[in-house]
C-alpha cells in the first residue's frame, strides 16, 4: 500500500470540506429551484386553468342566456308552429357555437297527445335545416336532454353524446324547461353546442410538450376525445384505474365532487401534477403536467454547476497541494529525525530552521524532548529495577500467606471439611482455619475477611489467624476468643483496620456448635432432612473484631443433626459482580446451595462448586475482592 504524504493528505482534507460544502450548496441550490419552479409551474397552470374556464364559462353562458331568451319567446308562441321553427332556426343561425336547437313538447300538452318538437340543425355541409320530431316515435323524447328538466323543472346540461339524423357529431345539449301557470313542465327548450371546439381549444393548452388538458362532466363522461387516445368512451374513473395510482382515483373524486385544487401522481414511473377546478354548470377541467418536463431547465443549470465546480475543485487541488508542500517540507526532515530517535538514538541531528514560526517551536520543542527522554530513560531503569524487587517480594509474600493455610482438609467418618481462599491481588485480607482436636472430638473453625486489601490486610490476617489457633489450643469458649481477638487488634491499631469473623467449635459428638458472628456473613445451613430448605442462620449482630477494646460479644448455640452441612464464606462470593455490576447476591447463593444435587456433595466438590458458579457469573470480570468458601460436613 502506497503512503500518502501529509501535504497529499492534507490537501485531500481541504478538498473534501470544501467537496462537502459545495454539495450542501448544490443540493440547496437544486431543492430551492425545485421548488421555485414546482411553484412557478403550478401557478402558471392554474392561471391557464382559470382563464381556460373563463372561456369555456363565456361561450356556455352564451349559449344559456340564448336559449332562456328563446324561452321567452316560445313561452308566448306556443300554438304558432311556423314562428317556433323560426325561433330554433335563428337560434342555430346566430350562435356559430349553437349547432341544433329544439322546443320539445309534452305530448299531454297537444289535443292529440302528440309529441311534437320543432328542431334546427346545422349538419355536415354547414347547412341550416328544420324537422319536426315526434312523427316516427318518441325516442328523442326519452334522451336525457328531455328527461331530466321534465323530471327536474331545473336547467339542465345533457351528458355528452353523438346526434345520429341530425348533426351527425359529438355534442351536449342545454335545456330550458317551460311551465305552466301552476309551475308544471310542458315543454323544454334545447340548445345543441358540438364538442369540437372544447377538443381544439383543450389541444390548444400545451405549455410542455406532454401537457394534457381535459374536460369532463358531473359524472366523469369526458367533453373531449383526448390527445393520446380516445376519451370518448371514457371516464375520469377508468382513466384513473389505467393509471394505478391511488392519488389518480382520489383526483376523479374530487373532480366529479367539483373541488377546486392540485394533485400529484405517477404514471409509468414519471411523476405529474394536475390542476383543476369547477366550471358553473359543474363540468370540471383539468390540467397535468409532467415534473420532469417543468424541471428540464433547472436540470441543465445544474450539470452545468456541477461541471464548473468540479474544475474548479481540481484547480484548488492542485494550487493547495504545491502550496502546502511548500510550506511542509521542514516536517519531512524532522520526521527523517523522528525516525532516527525511534531506532534509538537519542541524539539524532535535527534539521536547521531559519524562519520565528510554528517551525522554530516545533524545532525546541524536539531538543526539549531528547534531552527530557534521555534522564527519564536512566529513571526508568532504575525505577524498573526497583519494580521488579518489590514484584518478585510479593510474589514470595503471596507464597508465605498461601502457605500459613492449613492445606491438610479432615475427612473422618463423623465430619469432612474443605475451604479455598483466592486473593483479589497479590496478598489478600481474607483467612480461614480450623483445629480438630482429638481429646475431646471438637472441631475448632473460623473464616474472616480483613478490611482493606494488599499488604496491609495480609499482615493483619496473619496476625488475627495465629491468634485465634493460639486461643483455640487453649480451650478456650468462642465467647473469650472473639473478646481476646479484639483485644489484641484493636491494641496499637491506629490504621483503624478490623476483622469481620465467623469462628465455631462442633462437639462432634453430640452435634452442639458453639459459635460467634463478628460482623461477618451469615452462614448457610442445610439441615440433614431432606424434607428442611436450606437457610441462612441469622446470628446476633456482634460488631467486628478490632474496632472497639473491651467489647462484650455474644456466644451463640445450636444443634447440628448428622449430615447437617455448614457453609461459610466472605462477602467476595455475595457480592463477585458482572462488568455490567450485577452481584451474584444471596439469593443466587442460596439457591446453588440448594439444589437436591448440591446436598449430595462432598465438601470439596461444595466449595468447588460454589467458586465456579461465581466465576461463572462474573464471566470474564475482573476479581474485585478476596473469595473464601468452608464447607463443612458431619
Amino acid at each position: 500500500m502506497v503512503s500518502k504524504s501529509f501535504s497529499t493528505r492534507l490537501s485531500l482534507n481541504i478538498l473534501r470540506i470544501v467537496s462537502i460544502l459545495f454539495i450542501v450548496a448544490l443540493a440547496v441550490v437544486a431543492v430551492s429551484s425545485h421548488v421555485l419552479m414546482s411553484r412557478e409551474a403550478t401557478r402558471s397552470a392554474t392561471n391557464m386553468l382559470e382563464a381556460n374556464i373563463a372561456k369555456i364559462e363565456t361561450t356556455l353562458t352564451s349559449v344559456e342566456i340564448n336559449t332562456q331568451n328563446a324561452a321567452w319567446i316560445a313561452e308566448a308562441s306556443q300554438q304558432d308552429e311556423a314562428r317556433l321553427f323560426a325561433l330554433t332556426q335563428a337560434m342555430v343561425e346566430r350562435n356559430p357555437y349553437i349547432v341544433g336547437s329544439a322546443i320539445a313538447f309534452d305530448s299531454s300538452y297537444r289535443a292529440d297527445h302528440q309529441f311534437f318538437s320543432p328542431y334546427s340543425f346545422r349538419d355536415t355541409d354547414n347547412v341550416v335545416k328544420s324537422k319536426l320530431l315526434g312523427t316516427e316515435g318518441v325516442a328523442s323524447f326519452e334522451e336525457e336532454w328531455y328527461r331530466i328538466p321534465m323530471a327536474t323543472g331545473e336547467c339542465h346540461w345533457s351528458e355528452p353524446y353523438f346526434d345520429e339524423g341530425g348533426g351527425e357529431m359529438m355534442m351536449s345539449t342545454y335545456s330550458y324547461p317551460l311551465k305552466d301557470k301552476n309551475g308544471k313542465v310542458y315543454a323544454v327548450v334545447t340548445a345543441d353546442i358540438a364538442l369540437d371546439w372544447l377538443d381544439d381549444l383543450m389541444q390548444s393548452i400545451h405549455p410542455y410538450d406532454h401537457t394534457h388538458a381535459t374536460l369532463a362532466t358531473a359524472q366523469g363522461h369526458y367533453l373531449v376525445k383526448g390527445k393520446t387516445m380516445d376519451l370518448s368512451k371514457q371516464t375520469i374513473f377508468s382513466t384513473a384505474k389505467f393509471v394505478k395510482d391511488p392519488r389518480a382515483a382520489e383526483l376523479a373524486k374530487r373532480m366529479a365532487a367539483g373541488e377546486k385544487g392540485t394533485m400529484r401522481y405517477t404514471h409509468h414511473g414519471k411523476v405529474s401534477f394536475a390542476v383543476f377546478g369547477p366550471l358553473k354548470n359543474r363540468w370540471t377541467m383539468s390540467i397535468v403536467c409532467q415534473y420532469n418536463e417543468v424541471l428540464a431547465q433547472t436540470s441543465q443549470m445544474h450539470m452545468i454547476l456541477i461541471l464548473v465546480g468540479l474544475f474548479g475543485l481540481l484547480i484548488m487541488f492542485i494550487i493547495c497541494y504545491r502550496t502546502i508542500r511548500h510550506l511542509t517540507q521542514p516536517l519531512t526532515e524532522f520526521s527523517v529525525s523522528a525516525l532516527n530517535m525511534a531506532k534509538g538514538n537519542f541524539k539524532a541531528q535535527l534539521p536547521e530552521i531559519k524562519t520565528e514560526d510554528e517551525m522554530l517551536r516545533l524545532h525546541d520543542s524536539f531538543a526539549y524532548m531528547q534531552k527530557s527522554i534521555n534522564t527519564y530513560i536512566s529513571e526508568l531503569r532504575t525505577t524498573a529495577t526497583a519494580n521488579e524487587r518489590m514484584e518478585s517480594e510479593l510474589n514470595i509474600a503471596r507464597a508465605i500467606q498461601l502457605g500459613m493455610l492449613p492445606k491438610d482438609f479432615p475427612k473422618q467418618e463423623n465430619f469432612e471439611l474443605h475451604a479455598l481462599l483466592y486473593p483479589a491481588k497479590e496478598v489478600g485480607g481474607d483467612l480461614y482455619d480450623f483445629l480438630y482436636k482429638e481429646s475431646d472430638n471438637s472441631l475448632y473453625f473460623a473464616v474472616g475477611d480483613v478490611s482493606g486489601k494488599g499488604v496491609p490486610a495480609a499482615l493483619v490476617m496473619a496476625i488475627t489467624r495465629a491468634a485465634c489457633r493460639f486461643f483455640a489450643g487453649m480451650g478456650m469458649s468462642m465467647q473469650q476468643i472473639a473478646e481476646n481477638l479484639n483485644n489484641s487488634v484493636a491494641d496499637g491499631n491506629d490504621a483503624n483496620m478490623f476483622v469481620t469473623l465467623f469462628a465455631g467449635r462442633i462437639d462432634l459428638t453430640t452435634g452442639k456448635m458453639e459459635f460467634c458472628n463478628a460482623g461477618h456473613n451469615s452462614i448457610i445451613i442445610i439441615p440433614a432432612d431432606e424434607n428442611e430448605q436450606p437457610y441462612y442462620y441469622k446470628a446476633v449482630p456482634n460488631i467486628a473484631i478490632g474496632l472497639f477494646p473491651d467489647f462484650h460479644y455474644q456466644m451463640e448455640t445450636l444443634d447440628l443433626k448428622p449430615g447437617s452441612r455448614l457453609l461459610v464464606y466472605t462477602d467476595g462470593v455475595s457480592e463477585a459482580e458482572t462488568k455490567k455490576k450485577e452481584l451474584f447476591g444471596d439469593d443466587r447463593l442460596l439457591a446453588v446451595a440448594s439444589s437436591p444435587e448440591f446436598r449430595k456433595m462432598a465438601s470439596e466438590e461444595m466449595v468447588n462448586t460454589i467458586y465456579t458458579a461465581v466465576k461463572n457469573h462474573a464471566n470474564g470480570n475482573e476479581q474485585n475482592d478476596d473469595i473464601t468458601i468452608m464447607a463443612i460436613v458431619i
